[in-house]
């Protein structure tokens, strides 16, 4: 099909994703998906704002970058009903499936995004809006031409430390070591943020959908015998990230 033919799925969102460039490992899901009801969103290119996605009350809010096929939103949804969580997916047919899986598990405390994560959080979301940030297996772009793409950059304390309330949680898992020390080195420097080596133990031991587990990376790389790198990190008081 061509991109005249589906101007809404290709051109509007293509001039927004080419920001961060293609996400290769996002490959087709050829599965069909019933859309009726779907918890979905397609972003274009005009996303709407946080507040809009978020129903009237909710009190606690959760985002997760690069859901996937949504392991953990179904995991986090059951294991923290009162919690509302938005998931941010850059390939459509996996947000679909993950919207899918959310109807079919009967939860209401969800909703799928299409969009660039890294460009929703700057634009898109208010201050201190966010309990807690997700960001699990982040594509490591391992070429060096590439890196800049990662969701992980110089700047990435400043964009998370405003998005998070004060003492909110960004939590991060990956696979890849020369990632691991660039996040590491980034995050671990900011005077914005501070590591809480005990969140990282208590979190994972109260089970599946609480922090970092189940996605489907997390498998399949344990599987493979690689190393999991965690961390979380709080969001300081603004007064003491001056």
């Amino acid at each position: 099909m061509s991109s005249a033919e589906r101007p809404d799925e290709i051109l509007g969102r293509a001039r927004r994703m080419s920001v961060g460039g293609r996400l290769s490992f996002r490959r087709h899901l050829d599965e069909d998906v019933d859309d009726r009801d779907l918890p979905f969103v397609d972003g274009g290119d005009d996303p709407p704002p946080l507040a809009q996605l978020v129903p009237a009350g909710a009190r606690r809010l959760e985002l997760e970058v690069g859901s996937g096929k949504g392991a953990f939103l179904v995991a986090a949804t059951a294991a923290s009903p009162q919690t509302f969580f938005v998931g941010i997916e850059a390939a459509p047919s996996y947000a679909r499936h993950a919207a899918a899986r959310l109807r079919d598990a009967g939860r209401d405390n969800a909703v799928l995004l299409v969009d660039n994560a890294s460009l929703f959080l700057r634009d898109r979301v208010a201050p201190a809006s966010l309990d807690r940030v997700h960001v699990y297996f982040p594509d490591p772009w391992p070429k060096r031409r590439h890196r800049g793409r990662r969701f992980f950059g110089e700047d990435s304390p400043a964009v998370i430390h405003r998005v998070l309330r004060p003492g909110g949680l960004l939590l991060v898992a990956t696979d890849n070591p020369g990632y691991a020390g660039q996040i590491a080195r980034v995050l671990g420097s900011s005077p914005l943020l501070a590591r809480d080596e005990d969140i990282e133990r208590e979190l994972p031991a109260l089970g599946p959908g609480h922090a970092f587990s189940p996605t489907n990376f997390e498998t399949k790389y344990l599987a493979e015998g690689r190393t999991i790198r965690r961390w979380a990190f709080r969001a300081l008081p603004a007064e003491r990230g001056r």
